[in-house]
């Protein structure tokens, strides 16, 4: 599974520099004893994972982590030149329905438009999005023994 993980992490640092001009190099990997960081040459990506995996210190207000949300991997600096984006992946010890209901309300207090709400069985997703601002939220939540596993992914125009 960690190769798995590692091998999306150097794709997506990878992916993160397309669209771009001038050739971005070799991503640069940092591993630890639980964990490791992939970062783009220009530092423009960066996807974590592992127990001292964190979100990305710049993730927008539409897509913050749940609170209480332990942090398993995440990846910023996903684009191209006219968009960014990224996705963290957590665990919580509440329910799915919990954790999509504040994610409903944190999209409608952003001015998202609900696009998606499926229960697919094992589990539910949520979308949403805004043509104006280019602001994008996708949610995916599977529910086991009370406990939630989270993928959080959004996108934006860049500046």
């Amino acid at each position: 599974m960690r190769i798995v993980i590692a091998t999306l992490a150097i794709a997506a640092v990878t992916l993160g520099a397309c669209g771009k001009k001038e050739d971005s190099g070799k991503p640069t990997v940092t591993a630890t004893a639980d964990g490791y960081t992939v970062r783009s040459q220009d530092g423009s990506a960066t996807v974590t994972a592992g127990a001292g995996a964190a979100a990305a210190a710049n993730l927008p207000a539409f897509a913050q982590v749940y609170p209480g949300g332990q942090i398993q991997s995440s990846a910023a600096g996903i684009g191209d030149a006219k968009t960014n984006g990224g996705m963290v992946v957590f665990t919580t010890a509440d329910a799915p329905d919990k954790v999509l209901a504040f994610y409903r309300s944190q999209a409608q207090a952003s001015g998202l438009k609900s696009q998606l709400d499926a229960d697919m069985g094992a589990a539910r997703q949520f979308a949403a999005n805004d043509e104006a601002t280019g602001r994008v939220l996708q949610v995916i939540v599977s529910g086991q023994d009370g406990a939630s596993q989270v993928q959080l992914i959004w996108g934006q125009k860049r500046p």
